[in-house]
């Protein structure tokens, strides 16, 4: 069973998806921000997938703007073929461009759990 990590300080949006997932048959751990995520990551090794909030709170627990992008750096150097996908209050073509030069491998706004969960079924068969 794929494992799927999702890092969001909004715990009912992380709530939301992780329902989906488990709906979906993946095995689903939650993090409220980047200390946490990093640690659950580095703590199992086994995840297949992560989501990351853009904006939650950065390394240190302070509320960053671009913390997500921070832990997807730091996530492709440890782990340089683990998929991240980012989800983001808003659609920002900006960001969904910074997150794919960064090696996202996609950029999804909250609340289109069906968009996010076609994607990770895409990704996880080989497809994108």
């Amino acid at each position: 069973m794929p494992k799927i990590l999702i890092v969001d300080d909004e715990a009912i949006v992380a709530r939301s998806m992780q329902k989906t997932l488990l709906r979906a048959g993946y095995a689903v751990e939650t993090a409220p921000g980047c200390d946490q995520g990093w640690q659950a990551l580095n703590d199992s090794q086994d995840f297949d997938l992560v989501l990351l909030d853009l904006n939650m709170p950065g390394f240190g627990g302070t509320p960053a703007e671009d913390a997500g992008l921070d832990m997807l750096e730091r996530i492709h150097e440890t782990w340089p073929d683990l998929p991240v996908l980012i989800l983001s209050a808003y659609d920002d073509p900006t960001r969904a461009s910074e997150a794919a030069n960064r090696g996202a491998r996609g950029f999804n706004v909250k609340g289109r759990e069906q968009n996010v969960l076609e994607q990770i079924q895409s990704i996880l068969s080989g497809g994108q």
